[in-house]
């Protein structure tokens, strides 16, 4: 791989920005669901602007706000075709004029991030299959990413080359990380492939730069909703679908915890009223080579918006740590 940045990305750098979406830990507190928000926004064709998003110190936050909205990307380019073909016109040059970017920050000085002088970890470009631009900090905010063959180039920007402030003391990189995109020779490629046949032939063949981690557990939490419904990160759902595809109930258990009950169905719907079900999503966008996807975990009732023994506080009474303890799921004995 070339040391330079490839032409094909360089342009992309070009490309007029509609909206940037912050994950952030510089943000308040606010009640709005990111996942929600942004799906109805995006898959509506709706007017994008600039959104800001607190995320704390939960990373989770980031990592799976991030997959969101690439996925969303592409799932607005199939509408805009779709739309396309009835009209026999194209909808609105806003999507395909401009493009939406993202900053995901969780950069606490800590004693780690600032040796030898530091000012913090450095930034982070990664652009994905989607052609999102993601502007990071810890790299580990792209962990979901990685793990389901979607980051096709990444760059390190160095604090000290930042160019339109003074990287090595600005307290607020943040606030102006996104305008390194006008400067494309001071990144510094760590991996960029033509396309996905690349990346995946590159890590096939144990060649692909270990730089960014994966999902290690079979099973995992990955975000809950403002009705407490709960999304799982699947390592393999192949898998999972071939142990419990025959059955109705299933049980799963966090960490050392009891085991809880599930129906398991193809859909909501299915699930029996003031019941708590599983079922795989559908909207997810998976391949055949990370085998990764989303679950869910709803309890139904009528209405979600009053209901306090929804999944997510069921889930959370088997665990004190459901954030990080590893998921197991499988039939009923």
């Amino acid at each position: 791989m070339t040391k330079k940045i490839l032409p094909q990305y360089k342009k992309l750098l070009s490309r007029k920005v509609n909206a940037i979406v912050h994950f952030n830990d510089v943000f308040s507190d606010q009640s709005v669901d990111f996942d929600a928000e942004l799906t109805a926004i995006i898959r509506n064709l709706g007017n994008l602007s600039d959104k800001t998003y607190p995320i704390g110190n939960n990373l989770y936050q980031a990592e799976y706000g991030l997959n969101l909205l690439s996925d969303l990307l592409t799932e607005q380019k199939r509408i805009i075709q779709l739309v396309k073909k009835q009209k026999g016109k194209q909808v609105s040059k806003q999507f395909t004029e401009g493009t939406i970017i993202s900053i995901a920050n969780c950069a606490p000085r800590s004693k780690e991030a600032t040796a030898n002088g530091k000012n913090g970890n450095d930034f982070h470009l990664a652009i994905t299959d989607d052609l999102l631009e993601i502007y990071c900090v810890p790299i580990s905010t792209l962990k979901t990413l990685e793990t389901r063959n979607k980051i096709l180039a990444l760059y390190k920007i160095p604090n000290e080359k930042i160019p339109t402030t003074d990287g090595q003391k600005e307290q607020f990189r943040s606030s102006i990380i996104t305008t390194t995109r006008y400067f494309p020779n001071i990144l510094e490629p760590i991996f960029q492939y033509k396309n996905r046949e690349e990346l995946l032939k590159a890590k096939k063949l144990g060649k692909h730069p270990n730089i960014i981690e994966t999902q290690t557990k079979d099973i995992e939490f990955a975000y809950a909703d403002k009705f407490g419904n709960v999304r799982i990160s699947v390592k393999d759902s192949l898998d999972l679908n071939k142990k419990i595809n025959d059955c109705k109930k299933v049980q799963i258990q966090i960490g050392k915890s009891e085991p809880l009950v599930l129906y398991y169905t193809k859909s909501l719907k299915e699930i029996p009223e003031n019941e708590i079900g599983l079922y795989e999503n559908i909207a997810d966008k998976k391949d055949n080579e990370s085998k990764a996807g989303y679950w869910e975990i709803v309890k139904k009732t009528n209405n979600p918006n009053t209901e306090e023994s929804n999944a997510y506080a069921l889930l959370k009474a088997l665990s004190k740590d459901l954030r990080n303890d590893e998921i197991t799921i499988k039939p009923t004995s």
